[in-house]
């Protein structure tokens, strides 16, 4: 998967949108070469979480199971893009963060063909795949500054690796992310809550995950030098 790099506005956009499943479609794979002794892979997820479309998707190419935890309720539709790719859906009643992911590691003990995923993917093999692929990306020049949203900071630590003489910047989106989890990046935090959404007139000009990267794109507009690069996971 070769990326693709828009110039939008003074920015460079990494394309991942294009990507179905996103940015960590791209690392899972080797995640899992590394743990291939298992049948099924299970991660407890937020709803709006991306990370279980890009498990699904990997699994299926493998032929490999996977199950996702999340909050009972409605599916949003990465979930039920999930389900196309052959996922199976537990719904956890009162859905907690907390409370999903000791319903996966009660579920991932009742067989050893069962693999529970770390949460946001944060495992260092995942980052210094990230950190691999990521230094593919070719511009004209080095960009002063990297600005991605930051949840679990996988993302952003391996764009720390693939951009050592670049400024990281992340918008903290859902999660406050301790000093190991930043690494060096420097944060800014989202004003939305992360059960909602940014209004219109705050979204990018390019299709974006509302509940997390549409959220950076003004306070990268606002905060960001020329010439910068955002990386659109999706």
């Amino acid at each position: 998967m070769d990326f693709k790099i828009d110039k939008v506005e003074d920015f460079y956009v990494v394309r991942d949108d294009l990507v179905e499943g996103g940015t960590k479609r791209r690392v899972l794979g080797k995640y899992i070469e590394h743990f291939s002794e298992f049948d099924e892979y299970i991660y407890a997820s937020p709803r709006q979480g991306y990370g279980q479309l890009s498990l699904s998707i990997v699994c299926a190419e493998i032929d490999k199971k996977s199950t996702i935890f999340i909050p009972k309720g409605k599916h949003t539709w990465i979930t039920e893009k999930s389900i196309e790719y052959g996922a199976k859906v537990v719904e956890v009643p009162m859905g907690f963060l907390i409370n999903i992911q000791r319903k996966a590691r009660d579920y991932v003990k009742k067989s050893k063909q069962r693999h529970l995923m770390p949460f946001g993917f944060d495992h260092p093999i995942i980052i210094n795949e990230f950190g691999r692929i990521m230094k593919e990306v070719k511009l004209d020049k080095t960009p002063p500054e990297v600005w991605s949203c930051m949840s679990s900071g996988v993302l952003s630590r391996g764009l720390q690796i693939a951009f050592p003489n670049s400024k990281v910047f992340g918008v903290q989106v859902g999660h406050n992310t301790d000093e190991r989890e930043r690494g060096r990046a420097s944060v800014y935090k989202s004003r939305y809550d992360f059960r909602s959404t940014c209004t219109i007139k705050e979204r990018p000009p390019f299709p974006s995950n509302l509940w997390y990267d549409a959220k950076a794109w003004m306070i990268v507009k606002q905060n960001a030098s020329p010439d910068s690069l955002f990386w659109n996971c999706g």
